[in-house]
Protein backbone atom coordinates (compact mmCIF):
# COMPACT_ATOMS: atom_id res chain seq x y z
CA UNK A 1 0.00 0.00 0.00
CA UNK A 2 2.69 2.49 1.01
CA UNK A 3 4.77 1.52 -2.02
CA UNK A 4 2.42 3.61 -4.15
CA UNK A 5 3.50 7.19 -4.76
CA UNK A 6 -0.16 8.10 -5.12
CA UNK A 7 -0.94 6.77 -1.63
CA UNK A 8 2.08 8.44 -0.06
CA UNK A 9 1.20 11.77 -1.69
CA UNK A 10 -2.37 11.50 -0.43
CA UNK A 11 -1.21 10.69 3.10
CA UNK A 12 1.28 13.55 3.10
CA UNK A 13 -1.38 15.89 1.77
CA UNK A 14 -3.92 14.70 4.36
CA UNK A 15 -1.38 15.01 7.20
CA UNK A 16 -0.38 18.54 6.24
CA UNK A 17 -4.01 19.52 5.77
CA UNK A 18 -4.99 17.97 9.13
CA UNK A 19 -2.27 19.88 10.98
CA UNK A 20 -3.26 23.08 9.16
CA UNK A 21 -6.96 22.61 9.94
CA UNK A 22 -6.30 21.84 13.63
CA UNK A 23 -4.01 24.85 13.93
CA UNK A 24 -6.60 27.04 12.19
CA UNK A 25 -9.40 25.69 14.40
CA UNK A 26 -7.40 26.40 17.56
CA UNK A 27 -6.62 29.92 16.41
CA UNK A 28 -10.26 30.56 15.53
CA UNK A 29 -11.43 29.02 18.81
CA UNK A 30 -9.18 31.11 21.03
CA UNK A 31 -9.87 34.22 18.96
CA UNK A 32 -13.61 33.61 19.31
CA UNK A 33 -13.27 33.05 23.07
CA UNK A 34 -11.43 36.34 23.41
CA UNK A 35 -13.99 38.17 21.28
CA UNK A 36 -16.89 36.68 23.26
CA UNK A 37 -15.25 37.70 26.53
CA UNK A 38 -14.52 41.24 25.31
CA UNK A 39 -18.10 41.63 24.04
CA UNK A 40 -19.50 40.40 27.34
CA UNK A 41 -17.30 42.83 29.28
CA UNK A 42 -18.34 45.70 27.04
CA UNK A 43 -22.02 44.78 27.33
CA UNK A 44 -21.78 44.47 31.14
CA UNK A 45 -20.02 47.82 31.41
CA UNK A 46 -22.65 49.49 29.26
CA UNK A 47 -25.43 48.00 31.38
CA UNK A 48 -23.70 49.02 34.63
CA UNK A 49 -23.24 52.57 33.38
CA UNK A 50 -26.94 52.66 32.41
CA UNK A 51 -27.90 51.49 35.93
CA UNK A 52 -25.60 54.06 37.53
CA UNK A 53 -26.94 56.89 35.37
CA UNK A 54 -30.56 55.95 36.05
CA UNK A 55 -29.84 55.59 39.79
CA UNK A 56 -28.23 59.01 40.05
CA UNK A 57 -31.04 60.60 38.02
CA UNK A 58 -33.72 59.10 40.30
CA UNK A 59 -31.72 60.09 43.37
CA UNK A 60 -31.60 63.70 42.21
CA UNK A 61 -35.31 63.73 41.38
CA UNK A 62 -36.63 61.89 44.43
CA UNK A 63 -33.98 62.92 46.91
CA UNK A 64 -34.37 59.59 48.70
CA UNK A 65 -31.97 56.66 48.48
CA UNK A 66 -34.61 53.99 49.31
CA UNK A 67 -36.94 55.51 46.72
CA UNK A 68 -34.16 55.56 44.15
CA UNK A 69 -33.30 51.95 44.95
CA UNK A 70 -36.89 50.87 44.58
CA UNK A 71 -37.52 52.74 41.32
CA UNK A 72 -34.26 51.74 39.65
CA UNK A 73 -34.47 48.08 40.57
CA UNK A 74 -38.10 47.97 39.48
CA UNK A 75 -37.36 49.58 36.12
CA UNK A 76 -33.94 48.11 35.42
CA UNK A 77 -34.83 44.49 34.66
CA UNK A 78 -32.34 42.64 32.41
CA UNK A 79 -32.96 39.02 31.39
CA UNK A 80 -30.32 36.58 32.63
CA UNK A 81 -28.40 39.35 34.41
CA UNK A 82 -27.95 40.23 38.03
CA UNK A 83 -28.02 43.84 39.21
CA UNK A 84 -27.22 45.39 42.60
CA UNK A 85 -26.12 48.68 44.10
CA UNK A 86 -23.44 48.74 46.82
CA UNK A 87 -22.11 51.49 48.99
CA UNK A 88 -18.63 52.85 49.10
CA UNK A 89 -17.71 50.20 51.69
CA UNK A 90 -19.00 47.36 49.47
CA UNK A 91 -22.18 46.67 51.47
CA UNK A 92 -25.27 45.86 49.43
CA UNK A 93 -27.74 48.72 49.24
CA UNK A 94 -30.18 47.21 46.77
CA UNK A 95 -30.30 44.16 44.50
CA UNK A 96 -32.47 42.56 41.83
CA UNK A 97 -34.88 39.81 42.72
CA UNK A 98 -32.72 37.02 41.25
CA UNK A 99 -29.90 38.01 43.64
CA UNK A 100 -31.86 37.87 46.88
CA UNK A 101 -30.01 35.58 49.22
CA UNK A 102 -26.97 35.47 46.96
CA UNK A 103 -25.15 38.81 47.26
CA UNK A 104 -22.15 39.40 45.01
CA UNK A 105 -19.08 39.60 47.20
CA UNK A 106 -16.72 42.29 45.98
CA UNK A 107 -13.22 42.83 47.28
CA UNK A 108 -11.73 46.19 48.12
CA UNK A 109 -9.29 45.74 45.24
CA UNK A 110 -12.10 45.47 42.74
CA UNK A 111 -13.79 48.58 44.17
CA UNK A 112 -10.53 50.56 44.07
CA UNK A 113 -9.96 49.47 40.47
CA UNK A 114 -13.47 50.62 39.54
CA UNK A 115 -12.93 53.94 41.35
CA UNK A 116 -9.58 54.57 39.59
CA UNK A 117 -10.37 53.22 36.10
CA UNK A 118 -14.13 53.95 36.02
CA UNK A 119 -14.79 50.22 35.65
CA UNK A 120 -13.66 47.00 37.23
CA UNK A 121 -14.17 43.35 36.27
CA UNK A 122 -14.05 40.21 38.35
CA UNK A 123 -15.30 36.62 38.21
CA UNK A 124 -17.47 35.62 41.14
CA UNK A 125 -18.72 32.17 42.17
CA UNK A 126 -20.96 33.23 45.02
CA UNK A 127 -24.11 32.28 43.09
CA UNK A 128 -24.56 28.55 43.61
CA UNK A 129 -26.79 28.10 40.57
CA UNK A 130 -24.02 29.24 38.24
CA UNK A 131 -21.54 26.35 38.02
CA UNK A 132 -18.98 28.35 36.07
CA UNK A 133 -19.51 31.56 37.99
CA UNK A 134 -20.51 34.97 36.77
CA UNK A 135 -18.67 37.83 35.16
CA UNK A 136 -19.10 41.00 37.22
CA UNK A 137 -18.73 44.61 36.02
CA UNK A 138 -18.46 47.40 38.65
CA UNK A 139 -18.76 51.12 37.82
CA UNK A 140 -19.00 54.11 40.17
CA UNK A 141 -22.45 55.67 40.59
CA UNK A 142 -20.99 59.13 40.35
CA UNK A 143 -18.43 60.28 37.87
CA UNK A 144 -17.06 62.71 40.41
CA UNK A 145 -14.26 60.86 42.25
CA UNK A 146 -14.37 63.42 45.10
CA UNK A 147 -18.06 62.73 45.84
CA UNK A 148 -18.58 58.95 45.63
CA UNK A 149 -22.03 57.48 46.29
CA UNK A 150 -21.27 53.81 45.73
CA UNK A 151 -21.16 51.43 42.83
CA UNK A 152 -23.49 49.84 40.29
CA UNK A 153 -22.83 46.15 39.85
CA UNK A 154 -24.05 44.04 36.92
CA UNK A 155 -23.24 40.31 36.52
CA UNK A 156 -23.88 37.74 33.83
CA UNK A 157 -23.35 33.99 33.80
CA UNK A 158 -20.21 32.64 32.12
CA UNK A 159 -22.42 29.90 30.70
CA UNK A 160 -23.41 32.40 28.00
CA UNK A 161 -19.85 32.40 26.64
CA UNK A 162 -19.42 28.70 27.28
CA UNK A 163 -22.56 27.96 25.27
CA UNK A 164 -21.21 29.81 22.25
CA UNK A 165 -17.82 28.13 22.57
CA UNK A 166 -19.53 24.75 22.95
CA UNK A 167 -21.38 25.25 19.67
CA UNK A 168 -18.14 26.33 18.03
CA UNK A 169 -16.34 23.22 19.29
CA UNK A 170 -19.18 21.03 18.05
CA UNK A 171 -18.96 22.64 14.62
CA UNK A 172 -15.19 22.12 14.53
CA UNK A 173 -15.42 18.48 15.69
CA UNK A 174 -17.92 17.78 12.92
CA UNK A 175 -16.52 20.05 10.22
CA UNK A 176 -12.76 19.43 10.41
CA UNK A 177 -12.97 15.63 9.88
CA UNK A 178 -15.55 16.13 7.13
CA UNK A 179 -13.37 18.71 5.36
CA UNK A 180 -10.33 16.47 5.84
CA UNK A 181 -12.18 13.48 4.38
CA UNK A 182 -13.45 15.40 1.36
CA UNK A 183 -10.04 17.04 0.79
CA UNK A 184 -8.25 13.68 1.10
CA UNK A 185 -10.56 12.09 -1.46
CA UNK A 186 -9.99 15.07 -3.74
CA UNK A 187 -6.23 14.85 -3.15
CA UNK A 188 -6.24 11.15 -3.97
CA UNK A 189 -8.19 11.85 -7.16
CA UNK A 190 -5.82 14.67 -8.15
CA UNK A 191 -2.75 12.55 -7.33
CA UNK A 192 -4.13 9.69 -9.39
CA UNK A 193 -4.92 12.01 -12.28
CA UNK A 194 -1.54 13.76 -12.04
CA UNK A 195 0.39 10.49 -11.88
CA UNK A 196 -1.60 8.83 -14.64
CA UNK A 197 0.89 10.03 -17.31
CA UNK A 198 3.73 8.48 -15.30
CA UNK A 199 1.85 5.17 -15.13
CA UNK A 200 1.32 5.39 -18.89
CA UNK A 201 5.01 6.19 -19.42
CA UNK A 202 5.93 3.20 -17.24
CA UNK A 203 3.69 0.87 -19.24
CA UNK A 204 5.02 2.18 -22.54
CA UNK A 205 8.63 1.95 -21.36
CA UNK A 206 8.16 -1.67 -20.27
CA UNK A 207 7.04 -2.54 -23.79
CA UNK A 208 10.20 -1.08 -25.33
CA UNK A 209 12.90 -3.69 -25.90
CA UNK A 210 16.00 -4.03 -28.02
CA UNK A 211 13.79 -5.09 -30.92
CA UNK A 212 11.63 -1.93 -30.90
CA UNK A 213 13.91 0.86 -29.69
CA UNK A 214 12.35 3.05 -32.35
CA UNK A 215 9.17 3.29 -30.24
CA UNK A 216 8.63 6.55 -28.36
CA UNK A 217 6.61 7.72 -25.37
CA UNK A 218 3.51 9.86 -25.82
CA UNK A 219 4.06 13.55 -24.97
CA UNK A 220 0.63 15.13 -24.33
CA UNK A 221 2.05 18.45 -23.10
CA UNK A 222 5.74 19.04 -23.82
CA UNK A 223 5.75 22.24 -21.73
CA UNK A 224 5.04 20.75 -18.29
CA UNK A 225 7.38 18.70 -16.09
CA UNK A 226 6.04 15.30 -17.19
CA UNK A 227 6.16 16.37 -20.82
CA UNK A 228 9.79 17.44 -20.46
CA UNK A 229 10.54 14.12 -18.73
CA UNK A 230 8.92 12.18 -21.58
CA UNK A 231 10.86 14.29 -24.10
CA UNK A 232 14.10 13.53 -22.26
CA UNK A 233 13.31 9.80 -22.20
CA UNK A 234 12.50 9.91 -25.92
CA UNK A 235 15.83 11.62 -26.58
CA UNK A 236 17.55 8.91 -24.52
CA UNK A 237 15.73 6.21 -26.49
CA UNK A 238 16.78 7.89 -29.72
CA UNK A 239 20.42 7.85 -28.61
CA UNK A 240 20.13 4.23 -27.50
CA UNK A 241 18.47 3.33 -30.79
CA UNK A 242 21.22 5.05 -32.76
CA UNK A 243 23.93 3.45 -30.61
CA UNK A 244 22.33 0.00 -30.83
CA UNK A 245 21.88 0.32 -34.58
CA UNK A 246 25.45 1.49 -34.93
CA UNK A 247 26.62 -1.41 -32.78
CA UNK A 248 24.70 -3.92 -34.87
CA UNK A 249 26.06 -2.39 -38.04
CA UNK A 250 29.54 -2.37 -36.55
CA UNK A 251 29.31 -6.05 -35.61
CA UNK A 252 27.92 -6.96 -39.04
CA UNK A 253 30.61 -4.96 -40.86
CA UNK A 254 33.36 -6.28 -38.59
CA UNK A 255 32.18 -9.84 -39.14
CA UNK A 256 32.13 -9.25 -42.89
CA UNK A 257 35.62 -7.74 -42.89
CA UNK A 258 37.03 -10.53 -40.74
CA UNK A 259 35.31 -13.25 -42.71
CA UNK A 260 37.16 -12.46 -45.95
CA UNK A 261 40.77 -12.79 -44.71
CA UNK A 262 39.83 -15.78 -42.59
CA UNK A 263 38.23 -17.45 -45.61
CA UNK A 264 41.34 -16.72 -47.68
CA UNK A 265 43.60 -18.15 -44.96
CA UNK A 266 41.50 -21.27 -44.59
CA UNK A 267 41.07 -21.79 -48.31
CA UNK A 268 44.74 -21.28 -49.13
CA UNK A 269 45.75 -23.60 -46.30
CA UNK A 270 43.36 -26.32 -47.49
CA UNK A 271 44.65 -26.02 -51.04
CA UNK A 272 48.28 -26.30 -49.91
CA UNK A 273 47.55 -29.33 -47.74
CA UNK A 274 45.63 -31.22 -50.43
CA UNK A 275 48.73 -32.47 -52.23
CA UNK A 276 52.46 -32.04 -52.43
CA UNK A 277 53.62 -28.94 -54.30
CA UNK A 278 56.81 -27.34 -55.44
CA UNK A 279 58.74 -25.13 -53.03
CA UNK A 280 57.88 -22.06 -55.11
CA UNK A 281 54.17 -22.83 -54.77
CA UNK A 282 54.57 -23.11 -51.00
CA UNK A 283 56.38 -19.77 -50.91
CA UNK A 284 53.63 -18.11 -52.89
CA UNK A 285 50.95 -19.59 -50.62
CA UNK A 286 52.84 -18.57 -47.49
CA UNK A 287 53.28 -15.03 -48.88
CA UNK A 288 49.54 -14.83 -49.50
CA UNK A 289 48.83 -16.16 -46.01
CA UNK A 290 51.28 -13.61 -44.57
CA UNK A 291 49.57 -10.74 -46.42
CA UNK A 292 46.12 -11.81 -45.25
CA UNK A 293 47.39 -12.31 -41.69
CA UNK A 294 48.85 -8.80 -41.71
CA UNK A 295 45.58 -7.43 -43.05
CA UNK A 296 43.69 -9.33 -40.38
CA UNK A 297 46.06 -7.95 -37.73
CA UNK A 298 45.45 -4.39 -38.91
CA UNK A 299 41.69 -4.91 -38.82
CA UNK A 300 41.83 -6.34 -35.29
CA UNK A 301 44.05 -3.50 -34.07
CA UNK A 302 41.68 -0.95 -35.55
CA UNK A 303 38.72 -2.72 -33.99
CA UNK A 304 40.40 -2.53 -30.59
CA UNK A 305 40.83 1.21 -31.05
CA UNK A 306 37.22 1.66 -32.13
CA UNK A 307 36.09 -0.40 -29.15
CA UNK A 308 37.18 2.53 -26.97
CA UNK A 309 34.55 4.78 -28.56
CA UNK A 310 32.85 6.78 -27.29
CA UNK A 311 35.44 7.98 -24.81
CA UNK A 312 35.63 10.92 -22.49
CA UNK A 313 38.34 13.40 -23.40
CA UNK A 314 39.68 13.27 -19.85
CA UNK A 315 40.35 9.53 -20.09
CA UNK A 316 42.98 10.01 -22.84
CA UNK A 317 46.62 10.10 -21.80
CA UNK A 318 47.40 13.78 -22.37
CA UNK A 319 50.97 14.99 -22.03
CA UNK A 320 52.80 18.10 -23.23
CA UNK A 321 54.26 17.59 -26.71
CA UNK A 322 55.27 19.50 -29.84
CA UNK A 323 52.96 19.02 -32.78
CA UNK A 324 55.68 20.00 -35.27
CA UNK A 325 57.81 17.08 -34.09
CA UNK A 326 54.82 14.69 -34.34
CA UNK A 327 54.12 15.84 -37.90
CA UNK A 328 57.78 15.56 -38.93
CA UNK A 329 58.09 12.05 -37.50
CA UNK A 330 54.91 10.87 -39.26
CA UNK A 331 56.09 12.31 -42.57
CA UNK A 332 59.39 10.43 -42.23
CA UNK A 333 57.52 7.19 -41.43
CA UNK A 334 55.19 7.58 -44.42
CA UNK A 335 58.07 8.43 -46.76
CA UNK A 336 58.74 4.70 -47.27
CA UNK A 337 55.16 4.08 -48.44
CA UNK A 338 55.29 7.07 -50.75
CA UNK A 339 58.61 5.97 -52.29
CA UNK A 340 57.27 2.45 -52.93
CA UNK A 341 54.38 3.92 -54.94
CA UNK A 342 56.55 6.46 -56.75
CA UNK A 343 55.07 9.50 -54.99
CA UNK A 344 56.64 12.66 -53.66
CA UNK A 345 55.81 13.30 -50.00
CA UNK A 346 56.84 16.72 -48.68
CA UNK A 347 56.23 19.30 -45.97
CA UNK A 348 54.65 22.53 -47.18
CA UNK A 349 56.48 25.52 -45.74
CA UNK A 350 58.61 25.87 -42.64
CA UNK A 351 56.98 24.62 -39.44
CA UNK A 352 57.35 26.63 -36.27
CA UNK A 353 57.25 25.13 -32.81
CA UNK A 354 53.67 24.33 -31.73
CA UNK A 355 53.13 23.22 -28.13
CA UNK A 356 50.15 20.98 -27.50
CA UNK A 357 48.78 18.69 -24.80
CA UNK A 358 47.51 15.34 -26.05
CA UNK A 359 48.10 11.66 -26.59
CA UNK A 360 51.28 11.32 -28.65
CA UNK A 361 50.57 7.79 -29.93
CA UNK A 362 46.98 8.51 -30.92
CA UNK A 363 47.94 11.72 -32.73
CA UNK A 364 50.60 9.82 -34.68
CA UNK A 365 48.08 7.13 -35.61
CA UNK A 366 45.61 9.77 -36.75
CA UNK A 367 48.15 11.50 -39.00
CA UNK A 368 49.56 8.21 -40.35
CA UNK A 369 46.02 7.09 -41.22
CA UNK A 370 45.50 10.29 -43.21
CA UNK A 371 48.88 9.90 -44.94
CA UNK A 372 48.26 6.21 -45.66
CA UNK A 373 44.87 7.08 -47.15
CA UNK A 374 46.43 9.82 -49.30
CA UNK A 375 49.23 7.53 -50.54
CA UNK A 376 46.81 4.68 -51.39
CA UNK A 377 44.56 6.79 -53.58
CA UNK A 378 47.23 8.82 -55.38
CA UNK A 379 48.51 7.50 -58.69
CA UNK A 380 52.28 6.99 -59.22
CA UNK A 381 54.02 10.24 -60.05
CA UNK A 382 51.65 12.27 -57.87
CA UNK A 383 52.45 14.06 -54.66
CA UNK A 384 51.25 14.32 -51.09
CA UNK A 385 51.77 17.44 -48.96
CA UNK A 386 51.54 18.12 -45.25
CA UNK A 387 51.30 21.58 -43.65
CA UNK A 388 51.16 22.74 -40.02
CA UNK A 389 50.15 26.21 -38.89
CA UNK A 390 48.37 28.02 -36.07
CA UNK A 391 45.26 30.11 -36.58
CA UNK A 392 42.71 31.61 -34.15
CA UNK A 393 44.02 29.69 -31.16
CA UNK A 394 44.05 26.32 -32.97
CA UNK A 395 46.66 24.16 -34.61
CA UNK A 396 45.78 23.44 -38.25
CA UNK A 397 47.13 20.31 -39.97
CA UNK A 398 46.39 19.99 -43.69
CA UNK A 399 47.06 16.81 -45.70
CA UNK A 400 46.67 17.25 -49.47
CA UNK A 401 47.08 14.79 -52.32
CA UNK A 402 46.75 14.79 -56.08
CA UNK A 403 44.77 11.55 -56.11
CA UNK A 404 41.45 10.55 -57.58
CA UNK A 405 39.40 12.69 -55.22
CA UNK A 406 36.17 11.92 -53.40
CA UNK A 407 32.71 12.40 -54.95
CA UNK A 408 30.59 14.98 -53.13
CA UNK A 409 27.91 12.37 -52.39
CA UNK A 410 30.45 10.30 -50.45
CA UNK A 411 32.20 13.10 -48.56
CA UNK A 412 29.64 13.05 -45.73
CA UNK A 413 30.12 9.31 -45.12
CA UNK A 414 33.82 8.71 -45.54
CA UNK A 415 34.33 8.99 -41.77
CA UNK A 416 31.79 6.22 -41.07
CA UNK A 417 33.12 2.86 -40.00
CA UNK A 418 33.80 0.37 -42.79
CA UNK A 419 32.66 2.86 -45.44
CA UNK A 420 34.66 2.76 -48.67
CA UNK A 421 34.04 4.88 -51.74
CA UNK A 422 35.46 2.28 -54.14
CA UNK A 423 34.95 -0.99 -52.30
CA UNK A 424 36.71 -3.24 -54.82
CA UNK A 425 39.77 -1.00 -55.08
CA UNK A 426 39.89 -0.40 -51.32
CA UNK A 427 39.90 -4.11 -50.59
CA UNK A 428 42.61 -4.63 -53.17
CA UNK A 429 44.72 -1.97 -51.44
CA UNK A 430 44.23 -3.65 -48.07
CA UNK A 431 41.79 -1.12 -46.66
CA UNK A 432 38.89 -1.96 -44.37
CA UNK A 433 37.26 1.45 -44.17
CA UNK A 434 38.39 2.11 -40.60
CA UNK A 435 41.30 4.52 -41.00
CA UNK A 436 39.32 7.73 -41.42
CA UNK A 437 36.82 6.72 -38.72
CA UNK A 438 39.68 6.22 -36.27
CA UNK A 439 41.24 9.53 -37.33
CA UNK A 440 37.97 11.36 -36.70
CA UNK A 441 37.58 9.75 -33.29
CA UNK A 442 41.10 10.73 -32.25
CA UNK A 443 40.62 14.32 -33.41
CA UNK A 444 37.29 14.70 -31.61
CA UNK A 445 38.69 13.08 -28.47
CA UNK A 446 41.22 15.94 -28.41
CA UNK A 447 38.43 18.49 -28.80
CA UNK A 448 39.15 19.18 -32.46
CA UNK A 449 37.44 18.86 -35.82
CA UNK A 450 38.28 17.17 -39.10
CA UNK A 451 36.90 18.02 -42.54
CA UNK A 452 37.52 17.10 -46.16
CA UNK A 453 37.52 19.16 -49.33
CA UNK A 454 37.70 17.36 -52.64
CA UNK A 455 36.97 17.96 -56.28
CA UNK A 456 37.39 14.77 -58.35
CA UNK A 457 39.72 14.10 -60.05
CA UNK A 458 41.88 16.91 -58.67
CA UNK A 459 42.73 15.28 -55.34
CA UNK A 460 41.60 15.78 -51.75
CA UNK A 461 42.45 17.95 -48.77
CA UNK A 462 41.91 16.81 -45.18
CA UNK A 463 41.91 19.63 -42.62
CA UNK A 464 42.45 18.93 -38.91
CA UNK A 465 42.02 21.68 -36.32
CA UNK A 466 43.09 21.10 -32.71
CA UNK A 467 42.43 23.71 -29.98
CA UNK A 468 45.56 25.05 -28.28
CA UNK A 469 43.87 25.79 -24.95
CA UNK A 470 46.72 24.10 -23.02
CA UNK A 471 49.49 25.42 -25.24
CA UNK A 472 50.87 27.65 -22.47
CA UNK A 473 51.64 24.71 -20.17
CA UNK A 474 55.39 24.05 -19.74
CA UNK A 475 56.92 21.12 -21.57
Amino acid sequence: MFDSVRTRLTLWYASVLAVSLVAFALLVYYAAARIFSERQDESLRSTAETVASAYMQELEEEGSIPKANEVVLAQMVFPNRYVEVVGTDGRVVAQSGNLIGHPLTLSATTLNEARLRSVGFVVSKTISSESLGVRVAVVPLSKNPNNPFGFAVVAESLNVIEGGLRRLRRDFFAGVPLILLVASLGGYFLARKSLAPIALMNAQTQRITAENLSSRLDVPNPRDELGRLATTINALLARLDATFTEQQRFIADASHELRTPLAVLRGETEVVLEQNRRAQDYKESLALIKDEAERLTRIVENLFILARQPVDQHSIMKEPLRLNEVVSECVRSAQVLATQRGLRLHLDGAMSEVNFTGDDELLKRMLLNLLDNAVKYTAPGGEVGVALSTENGSARIVVTDSGIGIPSADQLRIFDRFYRVDKARSRALGGAGLGLSIAKWIVEAHGGTIAVQSMPPQGSEFIVELPLKDASRPM
